[in-house]
């Protein structure tokens, strides 16, 4: 059974990066790359994705309605966050919003396929080194 995966990100050239790393996968089918107000329901009829990979290059409060969003377009799927910052209490607020993961954007090559292994079977995915959590899950 091949994993259907979507990737959401205001950058053409971070979608094309992240496909990249995705597209060696045998198993693993990208279905769409688009912008974040490129993202609809229709998108989710139509690609019905697995995981929902969601770029945020500034990441801060007023991101986490777009989670919140993102998970009530595409309700079945699983979302990883992926930003380049750090800041643990950030990254829980997005926990809580919906996303089942948090990759930092400069560990993508290193971790990308480990994270998205991770969600897919239901568990949580944080990138080593996040500020605070020292390797913890948040509960």
């Amino acid at each position: 059974m091949s994993l259907k995966i979507l990737i959401l990100s205001d950058n053409a050239d971070v979608r094309r990066q992240l496909k990249r790393l995705i597209d060696p996968h045998p198993d693993w089918k990208v279905v769409g790359t688009m912008a974040f107000n490129k993202a609809s329901t229709e998108s989710q009829r139509k690609c019905s994705p697995d995981v929902v990979i969601s770029e945020m290059s500034r990441l801060d409060a007023s991101m986490m309605p777009l989670i919140s969003s993102i998970r009530d377009k595409f309700g079945g799927s699983k979302i990883l966050a992926v930003s380049s910052q750090r800041d643990s209490r950030l990254v829980l607020r997005m926990i809580h919003s919906g996303a089942i993961g948090y990759l930092i954007m400069e560990r993508a090559s290193e971790e990308l396929a480990a994270a998205i292994k991770t969600i897919a079977a239901g568990g949580l995915y944080l990138s080593p080194g996040i500020a605070g959590l020292g390797g913890r899950r948040p509960s």
